[in-house]
C-alpha cells in the first residue's frame, strides 16, 4: 500500500517537468568506410553526430549531411572547419522554420523542438549553388522490424558480403522471393554492412528494410541493370529497383541506398553510338534506346511505400511511377548532385492516391514532374488524381512542380500543404507550361509540342513559402481548362524572376491572404506592380 500512494506524488512531479527533460538524441552511425566531412562538426545535446562528406561538384562545391533521430527539445551546435575561420553569416532554410542560430568564432548553435530538415549556409547567400550543411533532424522510428521476429528474414542468412566488394543481386533477388512466397510475405532486413547490387526486382508483400548503419550501393556498371518485362512497343525501364505488377511492398529503415550512378550510368559517358542516334544535329545527347538508368520504378502496382530512407545519387529519374494506385512515402530524403540533369525526385505518370509527407530534395532538375502519354497495353490516355504533398523541403535548380514539355496529363485534386521551396533557381516553384514556348521570348528546341487535353482541376497550395532563389509562379494553360486554383496562407518572398499567369480557359484563382515580400496583396493591379504577368481572372479574400 505504502508503494502505490508514493508512486502517486513522482507521477504527479513526472507530469510537471518540462518537456525538455524528456529530450533524447540518437545519432545514426556511418556505413563502414563512411568518409566523414571535413567542412562541418555536429553535435545535438552534447552527443556527437557523423557528418558526411558528400561533393555535389567538385572538392570545392560541397553539400555534407548529417543525420539523427530526437524526441523534445534539443540544442544543436555546427562548427566550421573551415580554414577554422570565423563564421560571419548563417542563414537557416526553410525561412518558414523562423530559427536564428547563435553565432560564436567559429561556431554556431540553435535549439530544435522538433524534427526538421534544415539546410545551412555559413558565410555564403542561401542558393541552389552555395556550398552547405544538410541536416536532417528526424522522429524516432516507430515499431521497427527487428531481427527474431516472426516475419524477419536476414539478408545474411543468405551469406552475402557485406563489405560491398562482391556483387550480390542474384542473392538478394532470391531472398526476396523467398519472402513473398511465406504465408503473408514479410520484411527482408539489411543490417548494418555495405551491399552492393544490380537490379532488385521486389515481389508483392515484402518490405525491404535497410537498417541504420547500412547501405545498399548501385552497381556503377551498366550491365549490372535490366527491365521488368515490357509490353509491345514499351520502352524499358532499368532501374536499380523495380516494382513491377507488385502489391503491398516497399522499402524502409533509417540507413541508405546509394545508386552512386552520375556520370557511372549516364549515357553521356555510355553512349549508345551504333546507329548515329545518340545525339541530335545540334550535339544535345540523346537517349533514343533507353539506356538510361533509373533509380526506382514503380509500375502497374499498388500500395507501395517508402518511409525514411537516405536516397542518394540517382543516375536518372529517381522515384518514377506510373499505372500505379497508392503509392506513399514518408520521411523520405532524396539527394542527388547538383550538376546532372534528368535527376528529378519523382515522376509520376497515370497514377492515383499519392501522398508525399515530410519529405526532403535536392535535385538538379524538377522535384516533381507530372507526364502523360498513353498506356502503351491499353493505348488510355494517363491522367494524375489525388496527389498530395504535405511537409516537404524542396532545394532544387529547376522546378519543384512541372507540368508541360508537350506530354501534360490531365490532373485532378493536387495539393501541396506545409511545402517550403527554397530555391528554384532556373525556373519556377510551380511550373505549368502547357504551349510550347519555355519563356516568353525562348522557344523550345524544334518537335516540341503543346499539351492537349490536359485538363487541371482542384489545386491547392496551402501554407506554403517561396523563397528568393528562382521564381513563383509561372501558369501558361494553353487551350486547356485550368480550374479551382487557390493560395491560401502561402507567404511570398521577392522572386528573382517575374511570376505569369495566362491561358485562354484558365479559371478565376484565388489568393487567400497574400503577402509578397511582406506587403498585403489585394488586387490584380497590386499583384502586377509585385511582378506578375497577368491575364487571367484573379480574386482576393483576406
Amino acid at each position: 500500500m505504502a508503494s502505490v500512494r508514493s508512486a502517486r506524488p513522482i507521477g504527479l512531479l513526472l507530469m510537471l517537468l518540462p518537456a525538455a527533460a524528456f529530450a533524447a538524441v540518437t545519432p545514426y552511425p556511418p556505413y563502414p568506410g563512411a568518409v566523414p566531412s571535413v567542412a562541418y562538426k555536429v553535435a545535438v545535446d552534447g552527443q556527437p553526430v557523423f557528418v558526411h562528406n558528400f561533393l555535389t561538384y567538385d572538392q570545392f562545391n560541397w553539400m555534407d549531411y548529417a543525420s539523427f533521430a530526437m524526441t523534445g527539445k534539443v540544442h544543436v551546435t555546427v562548427t566550421l572547419l573551415v580554414s577554422e575561420r570565423k563564421v560571419l553569416t548563417c542563414h537557416i532554410r526553410p525561412l518558414a522554420y523562423g530559427i536564428q542560430p547563435q553565432i560564436s568564432g567559429n561556431t554556431v548553435s540553435f535549439d530544435l523542438d522538433r524534427p526538421r530538415y534544415l539546410l545551412l549556409f555559413f558565410n555564403d547567400e542561401p542558393a541552389f549553388y552555395a556550398t552547405g550543411l544538410m541536416l536532417f533532424a528526424e522522429p524516432t522510428e516507430k515499431n521497427p522490424p527487428r531481427l527474431g521476429d516472426p516475419n524477419v528474414v536476414n539478408i545474411q542468412d543468405y551469406k552475402v558480403d557485406s563489405m560491398g566488394k562482391t556483387l550480390e543481386t542474384a542473392v538478394i533477388n532470391r531472398a526476396i522471393s523467398d519472402v513473398s512466397a511465406r504465408p503473408g510475405g514479410g520484411v527482408l532486413f539489411f543490417p548494418a554492412g555495405i551491399y552492393l547490387t544490380g537490379t532488385v526486382l521486389m515481389k508483392s508483400n515484402v518490405k525491404l528494410y535497410v537498417d541504420a548503419g547500412a547501405l545498399i550501393r548501385g552497381s556503377g556498371k551498366n550491365a549490372d541493370y535490366t527491365s521488368a518485362p515490357t509490353p509491345a512497343g514499351g520502352r524499358p525501364s532499368r532501374a536499380l529497383i523495380v516494382f513491377d505488377n507488385v502489391e503491398n511492398a516497399g522499402l524502409m529503415g533509417r540507413g541508405a541506398i546509394d545508386m552512386d550512378g552520375y556520370p557511372k550510368l549516364w549515357h553521356d559517358f555510355q553512349p549508345d553510338t551504333s546507329d548515329g542516334a545518340a545525339r541530335d544535329a545540334d550535339g544535345k545527347v540523346l537517349d533514343p534506346h533507353g539506356t538510361g538508368i533509373r533509380g526506382y520504378v514503380v509500375n502497374n502496382s499498388r500500395n507501395i511505400s517508402f518511409q525514411d530512407l537516405l536516397l542518394l545519387r540517382s543516375a536518372y529519374w529517381t522515384v518514377f511511377v506510373t499505372n500505379t494506385a497508392g503509392f506513399s512515402t514518408h520521411n523520405i530524403k532524396i539527394v542527388n548532385r547538383k550538376q546532372q540533369y534528368h535527376d528529378d525526385a519523382y515522376d509520376f505518370s497515370g497514377t492515383s492516391h499519392i501522398l508525399i509527407e515530410d519529405g526532403f530534395a535536392m535535385t538538379m532538375d524538377d522535384t516533381f514532374a507530372l507526364y502523360g502519354g498513353r498506356d502503351s497495353r491499353t493505348g488510355a490516355a494517363r491522367s494524375i488524381e489525388d496527389f498530395v504533398v504535405k511537409g516537404f523541403v524542396n532545394y532544387t535548380y529547376t522546378s519543384a512542380l512541372a507540368i508541360g514539355y508537350g506530354s501534360a496529363p490531365a490532373v485532378k485534386h493536387l495539393r501541396f500543404e506545409d511545402v517550403h521551396f527554397v530555391t528554384t533557381h532556373n525556373k519556377f516553384a510551380v511550373w505549368i507550361q502547357l504551349t510550347p514556348a519555355y519563356f516568353t521570348g525562348r522557344g523550345y528546341s524544334s518537335g516540341s509540342r503543346p499539351s492537349r487535353n490536359a485538363d487541371l482541376d482542384d489545386f491547392r497550395f496551402v501554407r506554403c513559402t517561396f523563397e528568393n532563389d528562382g521564381g513563383h509562379i509561372y501558369i501558361d494553360g494553353g487551350e486547356n481548362s485550368l480550374t479551382n486554383f487557390v493560395f491560401e496562407n502561402c507567404i511570398f518572398f521577392k522572386a528573382a524572376k517575374p511570376g505569369l499567369l495566362m491561358g485562354q480557359h484558365v479559371g478565376e484563382v484565388l489568393f487567400q491572404n497574400l503577402k509578397i515580400d511582406g506587403a498585403a496583396i489585394g488586387n490584380a493591379e497590386q499583384l502586377r506592380q509585385a511582378g506578375f504577368d497577368l491575364s487571367v481572372p484573379v480574386r482576393f479574400e483576406p
